[in-house]
């Protein structure tokens, strides 16, 4: 029944085209590509070919590692149909996976009307490399505007109902006009058959944002021809003046709409087994659960599902599709090439495991097609001559000197401190000579089908209080491993030997004593400090405060042991001072002597005697300066008789005797 209601779903997605003529081609799809060259069936989709429109853009990751120079591509002998048709060049992409660069291949696109390709380039920065992305700009423009950072936009639902069941609602944004930003508001367009409504959006640079306006697009299947990303062990054997790769495995349009995710940090759509939670952890979100601000969906996928309307099972199939690829009830699509064939080999015979999940379907496991075997009911192919392909790699290598003009007119900028990238800085124009050698070539005729519809009506800009810009700082990518943080873990481990010290502590008593010996010598100085303690003894606190009055250096050792001290305050017994004041002082000092060598033990006992002085300092704080002096005479009131002896002198008959001899 799971078979069965997988091969449903996948009908419904359009997969069927995929397997035509499938099972005689086994064999011949085992073609390997060149040694050292891996050809993978996951991946970042070229950014010309499908590009992410986010709210807010942000600033590429930095990778550490330097990028390998760009390697040399002859595009294939078979593109699209169609006189403007053109093959634009691969790039350099990170992968976290391999902590590596893997190749984006080139492919064959059919441009959006009126729209010129400005490719994206690699460029240094402080801690590494960063990548700058490419956007279609208006073919008539040879400048490219660099503006301030635009306000973070502004979260509103549409203030009216969609005028038809299949309006599509686009977010509002921010537009800069002479010297500030105005506020485009949300509008409704209709649905248009056979074109995607790409919304207006920024491209980050370092030299500031670059504005594009909202225009119309093919859908991905009308685009050209995707190939798959490829990874080169040794790329520095592969980037010579006599080589040229040449990309010959097909990504399959209708693939992606079973997985597709956006991961708006990198500015890119992957495409493939990106399914584990791991990866939504990494910023990966599938395009159907993707949200433009809060009410926009993703362009394609509102366009897909406008499509299918008529269809009530698509959508809830599709995601169907997803959740059961993330749990592992339906196997995940391979991730190499090398896998899939072994797949496809095997699944006749017996069911086949595809990264520890079961498959038993081939239009489950189908990515990559030759080139060759590309079904024409997807995508009709015509042959490319020796020469056009010359002139195609011709205006390949324009293409990497209009990245590489960009490339310096961009540092330029940012090592004069001229770019545009604080809010009140004034905008920046550069200007791309070369740009027009690689616009695309207009079609002979024009149809009905390749004619887009009038671009819809935007509402008046308004002009609103400008929000806080926060500028975003670019997150490191490559130093994001998880050996760094083991090593900062590992310190962390190391205090454990700290720990068993305060293991002690809690064993007994006596190691409290040496925290509270740290505490009484601040507690003279401030007065301050004791109160910590006395929070913990909640009804002894003011005690320690007076002990540490009567006797600055004898007392608070006496009172060091804060333990003994919670354990006077329940015996409040010991009140009268007299006779503990008089054992106090010869008592305190010898056995607080002998009290450190001996066990711990004793200590508490010793400790036992030091309660009653807290009570005496509660009587001293109610007359701080009297008690003492009638204090000093309590302890010698015993020995008042030989104080009594001065009184003697009244005695002093002497005296008198010579007072009566005067007579």
């Amino acid at each position: 029944m799971r078979s069965l209601h997988l091969s449903a779903l996948l009908g419904c997605l359009g997969l069927g085209a995929l397997v035509a003529g499938m099972a005689p081609a086994r064999a011949e799809q085992q073609a390997a590509p060149q040694e050292g060259v891996e050809v993978l069936a996951r991946g970042p989709v070229h950014e010309a070919y499908a590009e992410p429109v986010g709210a807010q853009p942000a600033p590429s990751p930095i990778i550490r590692k330097q990028p390998p120079d760009p390697i040399a591509e002859l595009p294939p002998d078979q593109k699209p149909e169609g006189d403007n048709v053109q093959y634009i060049p691969g790039y350099w992409a990170w992968d976290d996976d391999r902590s590596d660069y893997i190749w984006i291949s080139g492919f064959y696109r059919v441009p959006p009307p009126g729209r010129v390709w400005v490719p994206g380039h690699w460029a240094q920065v402080a801690d590494g490399w960063q990548w700058t992305p490419g956007f279609w700009q208006l073919a008539e423009q040879t400048e490219v505007q660099y503006l301030p950072p635009p306000p973070a936009p502004i979260e509103a639902a549409p203030s009216t109902p969609a005028p038809q069941e299949n309006s599509i609602y686009v977010n509002g944004c921010w537009v800069y006009r002479e010297t500030r930003y105005y506020w485009r508001p949300g509008f409704w367009i209709d649905y248009r058959p056979g074109w995607v409504w790409v919304p207006a959006h920024y491209c980050w640079s370092p030299c500031g944002y670059v504005f594009l306006e909202g225009h119309w697009d093919y859908p991905l299947q009308r685009r050209g021809l995707l190939f798959a990303p490829v990874y080169f062990s040794r790329p520095a054997a592969f980037v010579r003046a006599d080589y040229a790769f040449t990309p010959s495995f097909v990504v399959q349009s209708d693939f992606l709409l079973g997985a597709l995710f956006v991961r708006p940090s990198y500015g890119h759509y992957y495409f493939g087994d990106y399914f584990e939670p791991a990866y939504q952890r990494r910023g990966f979100t599938a395009f159907i659960d993707f949200r433009i601000g809060r009410t926009s969906y993703d362009p394609l996928y509102s366009y897909y599902r406008h499509e299918h309307g008529n269809d009530r099972r698509w959508d809830r199939d599709l995601r169907d599709l997803y959740v059961g690829r993330r749990s592992g009830e339906i196997a995940p699509p391979p991730r190499t090439l090398v896998q899939q064939n072994k797949v496809i080999q095997n699944i006749t015979v017996n069911n086949t495991t595809v990264n520890n999940t079961t498959v038993n379907n081939i239009r489950n496991v189908t990515v990559l097609t030759p080139l060759a075997k590309v079904d024409p009911k997807v995508v009709r192919l015509q042959p490319v001559s020796k020469d056009q392909r010359l002139r195609e790699q011709k205006v390949v290598q324009q293409f990497h000197e209009v990245a590489q003009q960009r490339r310096q007119a961009e540092t330029q900028m940012v090592s004069k401190g001229t770019a545009p990238t604080r809010v009140n800085d004034a905008p920046r124009t550069v200007k791309l000579e070369q740009l027009h050698m690689v616009a695309p070539p207009r079609p002979a005729t024009t149809s009905v089908r390749t004619s887009p519809p009038p671009p819809p009506q935007t509402p008046r800009h308004e002009e609103r209080p400008l929000p806080k810009t926060e500028i975003a700082k670019p997150p490191v990518a490559a130093p994001r491993e998880t050996t760094p943080r083991e090593t900062v873990t590992q310190p962390r481990r190391e205090p454990t030997p700290r720990e068993t010290t305060t293991t002690p502590r809690t064993e007994t008593t006596p190691p409290s004593p040496p925290r509270r010996e740290t505490t009484p010598p601040p507690a003279p100085k401030k007065e301050t400090a004791p109160p910590p303690p006395p929070k913990k003894e909640t009804v002894p606190p003011p005690p320690p405060k007076k002990e540490t009055t009567p006797a600055p250096t004898p007392t608070p050792r006496n009172v060091a042991p804060p333990p003994p001290m919670r354990e006077t305050a329940p015996r409040r017994e010991p009140t009268p001072p007299p006779a503990p004041r008089e054992a106090n002082p010869p008592t305190p000092a010898p056995r607080r002597e002998t009290s450190p060598p001996p066990a711990p033990p004793p200590a508490p006992k010793r400790e036992v005697a030091p309660p009653p002085p807290p009570p005496a300092p509660k009587r001293e704080v109610t007359p701080p300066p009297p008690p003492p002096a009638p204090r000093n005479v309590a302890p010698p009131a015993p020995p008042a008789p030989p104080k009594s002896a001065p009184p003697s002198p009244p005695p002093a008959p002497p005296k008198k005797d010579t007072t009566p001899g005067k007579p």
